[in-house]
Formats: structure tokens, sequence, C-alpha cells
């Protein structure tokens, strides 16, 4: 005997009909059936009005949805995936906002992204224990690290780089053959000539950065006690310490992927320079309110009363207010204030700069830009910058 075929319409008459056909309550018969009172009488009302019609399926999509996105800023939002397929969704709410768009969530992007196809489904990540540190102010920690890359050749080689921690600020990349001291000297030298001296410089236990392991005293550890920066290293086997340049390691690498391969180590410089400017002045960073590096390394500067600078000279100089601090540099970088010789590089050799006190922390300023914060130990005088060790060239 074949079996009977019973829609869900079907069913659903029979239940109704079931209290008039029996006379049970209608508790009983919803019981029966595992149904809820609301539910009968729900289906009841739409059969009276509507006949057998009322009984089917009906979407759950309610009928005004005041949250949904602009169907043009999904439009928006799936070209930028297109164009540039390693940006996510919290990239992509950040471009929307650059450009003068109201941007939805960065969970709404990735729901849009989802619905269109763009991005692959994830597993759930494990959230990960660390506690997260940043500096008030820039270039009062730089940090610098070393990544093996590989050329078209398949030849491995390597890259110096240093960031500045409060404003994760690219100060300098550069290629080398191995991770020597002289490598790393360069890459300091480099980052120097541009900003000046750091208060602290932070690594990990490389030989090319620290013996200390070792019981030794590398050159380049040397040249950071005659300068006056104090060196902190990283604990062993603990790579979360410099957790910015890590994660930065990954953005290069990933640009470098789409950009390269290098041919060589002058190609790959190249490379380093026009990235190092894209990731300063292009790339928005979400670890910095979705500024760029630039921006929040340029516009940073300490509460001091009163004006910086009171505007330019004739000569193009900056002008300071009445009884300011301000110091003549040398034609090597160096100003002397509170016993001591502090070096801001040879880009402002025979400027006049302006001291300021700040807690216990003295901020340098050519004009309104901040140069230089440290903190100035009398009891320990800082040494002039080195001829030897800091290339007196043409600044970039």
């Amino acid at each position: 005997m074949a079996l009977k075929v019973v829609s869900m319409v079907e069913l659903r008459r029979e239940v109704l009909l079931e209290v008039q056909r029996t006379g049970e309550p209608v508790a009983s018969v919803c019981q029966r059936f595992g149904i809820s009172r609301a539910t009968y009488y729900r289906y009841r009302t739409r059969y009276l009005l509507e006949g057998l019609e009322g009984l089917e399926d009906r979407s759950q999509r309610p009928n005004h949805m005041p949250a949904r996105m602009d169907p043009q800023v999904e439009i928006e939002i799936c070209q930028m995936r297109k164009a540039h397929p390693r940006w996510g969704a919290r990239r992509i709410q950040g471009e929307l906002e650059r450009k003068g768009i109201e941007a939805p969530a960065p969970s709404s992007i990735h729901q849009a992204l989802r619905r269109n196809h763009l991005v692959a489904d994830q597993p759930p990540r494990r959230p990960k224990a660390f506690t997260r540190f940043q500096r008030k102010i820039s270039n009062d920690l730089w940090q610098i690290d070393a990544t093996q890359v590989k050329l078209a050749n398949r030849k491995k080689v390597w890259i110096v780089d240093m960031l500045d921690d409060h404003s994760r600020y690219l100060l300098s990349a550069h290629a080398a053959k191995a991770p020597t001291g002289d490598a790393a000297w360069d890459c300091f030298e480099e980052a120097v000539t541009r900003y000046g001296l750091p208060r602290q410089v932070l690594s990990d236990n490389g030989l090319c950065f620290t013996g200390r392991l070792h019981g030794v005293e590398v050159e380049f550890e040397r040249g950071l006690k005659d300068l006056g920066i104090e060196m902190i290293n990283s604990g062993p086997y603990h790579p979360q310490t410099l957790g910015k340049l890590e994660r930065f390691h990954k953005t290069l690498k990933l640009w470098l992927a789409d950009e390269g391969p290098a041919e060589d180590l002058v190609h790959l410089q190249e490379l380093l320079d026009g990235f190092r400017h894209h990731y300063n002045t292009e790339r928005p960073h979400q670890g910095i309110d979705n500024l760029t590096p630039v921006e929040r390394y340029r516009h940073v500067s300490p509460t001091v009363d009163g004006p910086i600078s009171a505007g330019l000279d004739d000569k193009g100089e900056p002008t300071y207010p009445p009884r300011a601090i301000v110091r003549k540099v040398s034609s090597i970088g160096n100003l002397g204030y509170k016993g001591s010789q502090i070096n801001i590089g040879v880009r402002f050799a025979h400027a006049r700069v302006r001291v300021v006190d700040v807690g216990d922390l003295t901020h340098i300023y050519w004009g309104e830009e901040l140069v230089r914060v440290l903190k100035v130990d009398p009891s320990q005088p800082r040494h002039p910058l080195r001829k030897k060790r800091i290339k007196l060239g043409s600044v970039s």
C-alpha cells in the first residue's frame, strides 16, 4: 500500500479541525501535536481570513529595515575589496571614512563581503591573552629587528628595520646580505640622520644587536651607550615584546609578494624605499585609530604653556616667545643642555631650537616640529655623536 504524502498546509488544517472533530480542549490538542496555543490561534485566525493560503509558510523578513546597508555603499565596499584583495573589513571602513562616506561597522562590512562571496568563512579564533604597551610620545622608544626574505633567484637576504613605538612610523628599512652589526648600525644611522635620536631602543637578543646572553658587549650596544641611549632587550624566546615589528613584517612581506620579488639587494632597497613611503603616508593603521603613521608621528606634542614658535623670521628661521630656552645646534647636530650634549641629527645643524621641560622629560622643538624627547640626567653627560659612526652626508 503506497504511503500518502501530506503537505504541511494539510497537516495544519487537520490540527485546526481536530478540536471540532473530537471536542477536546484546545490545550489538549496542542499538547498532543507538540505546538503552543499561540501558534494554534495564529494559524486559526489566518485560516478563517485567508483559507488554505493562510496556512502556507511565510517569510520572516521584516517589512521595514531601517538599519539596512545602503546599496551604493555595498557596491563601494565590493569594489574596494576587488581592487585590493588584502583589505579586510576594518581597512575598508577606514578608507570609506577617508572618502567622506558614512561607514558601517566592520561586522556589517564583513557580512556584505560574505553576501557577495568575496571572503571565505574562517574558523573562530581563540582569544590571545596579552598586554599591549605603547609609548605616549614619538621618539621615546624605537624598535629594531631583522627578518629574512628571498630574492627572485631564491637567494636568502635580510631586512633590518626600525619603527617608532608610539606612531608605528617606519623610520628605516635597510636591505643587507646578513643580519650583522654593521647592517644594524646602518639602519639606525639612517633613522638618526632623518629624525634625531630616541631615548631608548628595543631589540631582541640577536648578536647583531646585543651580546648580553653571551657575556659580551657588541658594537651596536657600545654605539648606543656612547650616544647616551638606553637599550632594552626582550626576554629569550619571547617575540611578543617586539609584537609591533613582528606584525609589521607580515605586512611588509605581503607587499613585497605583490610588488616583487626583488632581483638583487639594490632592487630590494628600491622596493623598501617605496614601501616606506606607502606605509607611512598612505596606509591607515588600525592600532593608531586609523591614522597613517606620519599623521601620528608629526601631530603629537606635549602640553606646553604658550605657543611653541612665534613664526618665521626673514631668513626662514623660527622665532620663539620671549624667555624661551633656545640653543644653537652644532655642525654635527649637537646642543648643550644641563651639562649634557644632546644630538638631534645633522638635519638641524646650525639651527636654533627651543628646549622645553615637561615633567621629567625634555622636549626639543624646531619651530613647531617636535624633534626629540629624552630624559636628561646631569650626572651622566651625553657624548657628542661621533663622526666615525654617523655619516655626515646629505639628509634625505
